[in-house]
């Protein structure tokens, strides 16, 4: 959890796939640039796992072991469907990421930043997850969505445990309460329509047809799962500002810099370690190995991004770098359709957060940094910070 980078190195110096167990299924992995990239924008290899539960089990399962139960019919959304399927379910949110629509959102970033900022006093110790990165992400997507008050304290911490639980109960449990927050938010909408994204969808549903009832369940709960997801890159990039000086001096003293920093930040610490498996119809070859058809395979962004093959002394953070390419959103069909949105708020936040308080510290060594467990995220669970 703290250092994956020497395993994941170690594991794509053996092969172009190894095999490891994930939770009693077998599972190849995939930690080369060029293999990941392949197979992302490959539109054979599903995610589907919910419609193929049956086949995929039976193949992979080497061991009973306590299993995460998340419910299916939470599991229809955008992030889990193929094909025709998945481009009619992100058709109904392309609208929302356009840069006209991104151009609108800034300000409102903007403010939300300066208001966290402004309650956060200089020479105070705090936890920049808690009260700035967390509550930045949460509230712009609760806002987005038409989450009323009374609803925005749980789901960041539901969000956190489906994600990055430590035990099978705590992912369930996340999980299952996300799920009930969307059927109260269906009901809500029916009852009070508002002009927001969750309205939107409903309206999709009810007048038009356009998608099911668990994909309208499933399709709130990734937007608020995908929503918060720029704690992650805003909670790396802080801590990664605030252990190496140089970069942090440069970007303070030319914040025309961030972007760049975002896609380094994004390369160097991708919120993802590895994505949810897909398997094919057909075998995978790979360099002399065989990955034999409906096998579950996990791609590595993690690994992927430190590719020397790809990217040249990988394991240096460096504003000079043009990551350019990074898998650190994905690629291909299931490319992260919130990308765009994701680099905006990291870098009003970074922007934000080193213009206010330029001379921060870490409370900590980086090496003791308190990363969250999970198999799947790169998310840090606090960062302790004296502010300047």
């Amino acid at each position: 959890m703290h250092d994956p980078y020497p395993m994941l190195a170690s594991i794509r110096d053996t092969g172009p796939a190894v095999v490891v167990e994930n939770r009693g299924f077998r599972m190849w992995v995939i930690t080369r640039y060029e293999d990941g990239r392949r197979i992302l924008a490959d539109s054979t290899f599903c995610k589907d796992i919910v419609l193929h539960r049956k086949k995929v089990v039976a193949q992979n399962l080497e061991r009973a072991t306590g299993s995460v139960h998340l419910p299916h019919a939470s599991r229809r959304s955008v992030l889990d469907r193929d094909g025709a399927d998945h481009r009619r379910l992100r058709s109904l949110l392309s609208g929302t990421f356009t840069a006209s629509r991104l151009a609108e959102y800034r300000p409102h970033v903007e403010r939300l930043a300066h208001e966290l900022l402004d309650r956060l006093a200089p020479g105070s110790h705090v936890d920049v997850i808690a009260e700035f990165a967390r509550p930045l992400s949460a509230t712009f997507i609760a806002d987005l969505v038409g989450l009323p008050e009374d609803e925005r304290n749980g789901f960041p911490i539901w969000e956190n445990a489906m994600l990055t639980g430590s035990s099978n109960e705590e992912v369930t449990d996340g999980g299952q309460q996300l799920y009930e927050l969307a059927l109260r938010m269906i009901e809500l909408k029916r009852r009070e329509p508002e002009d927001d994204l969750y309205t939107q969808l409903l309206r999709a549903h009810d007048e038009d047809g356009l998608l099911d009832d668990d994909e309208l369940a499933s399709m709130y709960i990734v937007l608020l799962v995908g929503g918060s997801e720029p704690t992650s890159a805003i909670g790396n990039g802080l801590l990664l500002l605030l252990s190496h000086p140089d970069a942090l001096a440069r970007i303070r003293e030319d914040p025309c810099l961030i972007p760049g920093c975002v896609e380094e930040i994004l390369r160097y610490e991708s919120p993802f370690r590895l994505l949810p498996p897909r398997f094919s119809d057909h075998p995978l070859e790979l360099d002399g190995i065989t990955v034999p058809a409906g096998e579950l395979i996990l791609i590595s962004p993690a690994a992927a991004n430190r590719d020397p093959l790809r990217f040249p002394d990988p394991d240096c953070f460096d504003l000079e770098r043009n990551p350019k390419g990074h898998l650190g959103f994905g690629h291909g069909a299931h490319y992260c359709l919130g990308a765009e949105l994701g680099r905006l708020e990291t870098t009003i936040a970074l922007r934000a957060f080193t213009a206010r308080f330029p001379n921060s510290r870490l409370d900590i060594q980086p090496e003791q940094a308190d990363w969250r467990p999970g198999t799947f995220m790169r998310r840090l669970d606090t960062l302790p910070v004296t502010l300047g």
